[in-house]
């Protein structure tokens, strides 16, 4: 049997405030000492996953945006597998919507209810920057989304609203740390 260890990112991996994987690093060299593989499963995006890949030299697959897609390096598995697209020598297994369809939709849920929320589109990187407290390159990856939105909420009475209506067009949400 072999073991792999799932890992979320954000307040897992990463410290919450700094982002730093300073004191994950006993844990991460430890595993890759007993060649254990690291997989990531996190709300952040391919583009963001990748820095933090490539700084930790992990080539395993790696979930992205809260489920969205799973991304194999090409010739990882020695079996064939279904998959919809490849990406940068990625293998990708499509799970959930397309950011396009999904910002459509929340879209049209801010219109027919006249609600007021904010997703990671509507905002500049220096916005994301700000409410996040992530650098200015950080932010700008985390705005490269290919598979869910994140959503902050002007008015918290109307969330509960939101949320309902949101579901209510077929769009699944979880609530992280700061946003939805």
């Amino acid at each position: 049997m072999k073991q792999i260890v799932f890992t979320d990112l954000d307040g897992t991996l990463l410290d919450s405030i700094a982002y730093s994987y300073e004191k994950s690093l006993d844990g991460i060299n430890l595993l890759k000492q007993h060649d254990i593989p690291i997989v990531f499963c996190s709300a952040k995006t391919r583009v963001e996953q990748e820095v933090y890949r490539d700084k930790l030299e992990i080539s395993h697959p790696f979930i992205v945006e809260n489920g969205g897609a799973i991304f194999i390096p090409l010739n990882y598995f020695p079996f064939p597998f279904h998959y919809h697209k490849i990406v940068a020598g990625l293998s990708v297994i499509e799970l959930g919507t397309s950011y396009k369809e999904i910002r459509k939709l929340l879209d049209k849920v801010r219109r027919e209810g006249d609600f007021h929320f904010r997703g990671f589109g509507d905002m500049s990187v220096e916005e994301i920057a700000e409410e996040t407290g992530l650098d200015m390159e950080s932010a700008k990856l985390a705005k490269q989304r290919e598979y869910d939105e994140t959503v902050k909420f002007d008015s918290p009475h109307e969330m509960n609203e939101i949320l309902k209506k949101i579901k209510g067009a077929g769009i699944n949400w979880v609530f992280g740390g700061r946003f939805c």
